[in-house]
C-alpha cells in the first residue's frame, strides 16, 4: 500500500533549532540553507512556516555532516544509516509487536544514547524512550524526533495509522505546542514521568505489510516521513482533507456534508476520525491554514478574496482564525514573509536598439 501525503508546512521552531545545532558544531550552515532553499532571514521567526520538504532536507544535511542521527543531542552518536538498518532487520517480522521488540533490542546493542521499551497491559501498549543524558537535549528536539520516528515507522509497517491514545512528554508544554495537534494527534500529557506514546494493544498483533523493496522507498523519504502523519490510501482523514480542499471556495464543507458525501452518518464519521487520532475541525484548520499561507506568500490576492476562497463568511472571522494559527494577522504575515519580486528590466528605446 502506498503512502498518500500532502507535503505541507512545518513550524519555524524546527528549522531554527536545526540552524542553532549546526552553528554549535561549526557546520557550514549558510551553504546548507542555500542548498535547501531556506532563507536565513526566516530563522527564529516563530510565525513563519517552512515547507516540510526544506526542513527535512536541512535535517538530512546535518545528519550527514555530523554522521549522527541524534544530531549531537545524545550521549553517543548514532551513525547515519542506523535507522535504515533497524528497518531492514524488523521489516521481516510477522507482526508489529515482534518488530518493535526486535527494533528495541537492536538499538540496545548499537548505542547507549537511549533505551527503548515496550510495555503492554490489558488494553494498551506503551513505547517509551529513556535518554541516558536528557540534559543534552535541552529543547527536546531529539525527544520529539524519537516519538515521530517510531510512531511513523510503526504506522508504515502495518500500512495504517497507528492511533495515539496518549503521548507523554517528560518536559513542560513547549512554545510550539500548537504543532502537536498535527504531529501527535490525541491526548498530550506534559511534565510526565516518562517519554513515549500509548496506543491500543490490539495493534501489536497487526501484520507487517511491508517488505525490503517498500522499505527502500520509505527510507529514501526520511526524515521527511517523520514530520508528516502517515495516511494510508484508505485513510478517512486523507479523504476528508481532499473533500475539504475541493469545497473551500464554496464555504468549506460542513461535517454533515462530508458525512453525506462519504455515505455515512455524522456520528459514524466522528467516531472513525477519532480512532485515527484527529477531528474534523483539526483537518479543516490544517487545510485552510496551509492554503491561506500559500496564497498570502505566493500571490497578490487581496486578503478579503483569500478569506472568501478558503470558506470564511467574513474577513474579520478569517483574520481572527489566522492570528490563532500563526500569531499574526494575514496582512502582517504577508508583509513579513512575502517573496521578493524581481525589478522589471528597463525597456530599450528604439534609439538604443538601432545602435
Amino acid at each position: 500500500m502506498s503512502m498518500n501525503k500532502e507535503t505541507g508546512t512545518a513550524a519555524n521552531y524546527y528549522v531554527s533549532q536545526l540552524y542553532h545545532e549546526a552553528v554549535r558544531y561549526n557546520l557550514d550552515i549558510n551553504t546548507m540553507l542555500a542548498q535547501t532553499g531556506i532563507s536565513p532571514a526566516s530563522i527564529d521567526k516563530p510565525t513563519e512556516r517552512i515547507g516540510a520538504e526544506k526542513l527535512s532536507a536541512l535535517q538530512l544535511l546535518i545528519w550527514q555532516a555530523l554522521d549522527d542521527e541524534c544530531m549531537g543531542l545524545a550521549t553517543d552518536a548514532v551513525k547515519v544509516g542506523t535507522y535504515n538498518m533497524m528497518g531492514r532487520i524488523t521489516v521481516h517480522q510477522p507482526d508489529l509487536q515482534k518488530a518493535f521488540e526486535l527494533g528495541s533490542k537492536f538499538y540496545d546493542l548499537v548505542t547507549n544514547a537511549y533505551k527503548i521499551r515496550l510495555e503492554v497491559d490489558d488494553d494498551s501498549a506503551f513505547l517509551g524512550f529513556d535518554l541516558l543524558e536528557p540534559e543534552k537535549d535541552p529543547n527536546f528536539m531529539l525527544s520529539e524526533i524519537l516519538i515521530l520516528a517510531w510512531h511513523r515507522y510503526g504506522s508504515w509497517l502495518i500500512a495504517d495509522h497507528l492511533p495515539l491514545v496518549e503521548t507523554h512528554f517528560n518536559y513542560p508544554r513547549p512554545s510550539h505546542v500548537t504543532e502537536y495537534s498535527y504531529l501527535f494527534p490525541g491526548i498530550h500529557i506534559f511534565n510526565s514521568d516518562k517519554l513515549g506514546f500509548v496506543f491500543p494493544k490490539a495493534y501489536l498483533q497487526r501484520t507487517v505489510e511491508q517488505n525490503e523493496a517498500s522499505l527502500k522507498l520509505f527510507m529514501r523519504r526520511c526524515p521527511l516521513e517523520l514530520f508528516q502523519r502517515y495516511q494510508s490510501d484508505y485513510s478517512l482523514a486523507s479523504e476528508l482533507k481532499k473533500l475539504i480542499r475541493k469545497s473551500l471556495d464554496q464555504g468549506a464543507l460542513s461535517i454533515e456534508g462530508a458525512a453525506e458525501a462519504l455515505n455515512m452518518s455524522k456520528r459514524t464519521l466522528m467516531r472513525k476520525i477519532k480512532v485515527e487520532g484527529t477531528s474534523y475541525q483539526q483537518l479543516k484548520d490544517i487545510v485552510r491554514r496551509d492554503e491561506a499561507i500559500t496564497q498570502l506568500t505566493k500571490s497578490l490576492t487581496p486578503v478579503n478574496k483569500i478569506s472568501e476562497a478558503i470558506g470564511f463568511s467574513e474577513p474579520a472571522v478569517f483574520s481572527r482564525a489566522f492570528h490563532h494559527w500563526t500569531g499574526q494577522s494575514p496582512a502582517k504575515y504577508r508583509e513579513t514573509h512575502k517573496k521578493p519580486t524581481q525589478p522589471a528590466k528597463p525597456k530599450k528605446s528604439a534609439k538604443s536598439i538601432a545602435k
